[in-house]
């Protein structure tokens, strides 16, 4: 497997090809944190992506600290291939329906 992004909070590492998509596609690698951040996970999982969250449990409760997105090595060029392509519908499909609402 080849880890494309290392999510941590204050600290996270992005593979380049990933990280120049994102931004293409108007994702702000920061902001992970938010909800809206993972409504892209999906798009990540189509693509190829396999993502895990990292998540520290203190005694009887637990939370967030990040996450990690992995392609296996055979697919990567594969994912980096429909990403953009799979970003660039739902961003016209969200362009329409603002145009819509």
């Amino acid at each position: 497997m080849t880890r494309i992004a290392d999510l941590s909070i204050g600290s996270s590492d992005f593979d380049a090809p990933f990280l120049k998509i994102l931004q293409d596609s108007g994702l702000e690698k920061d902001e992970f944190e938010g909800l809206e951040y993972f409504t892209w996970v999906p798009f990540f999982v189509i693509a190829g992506a396999t993502v895990a969250p990292k998540i520290r449990v203190h005694g009887d409760h637990t939370h967030f600290e990040g996450a990690t997105i992995d392609v296996p090595d055979e697919e990567v060029e594969l994912f980096y291939n429909a990403l953009p392509h799979l970003l660039q519908q739902v961003v016209e499909i969200g362009e329409a329906r603002q145009q819509q609402g």
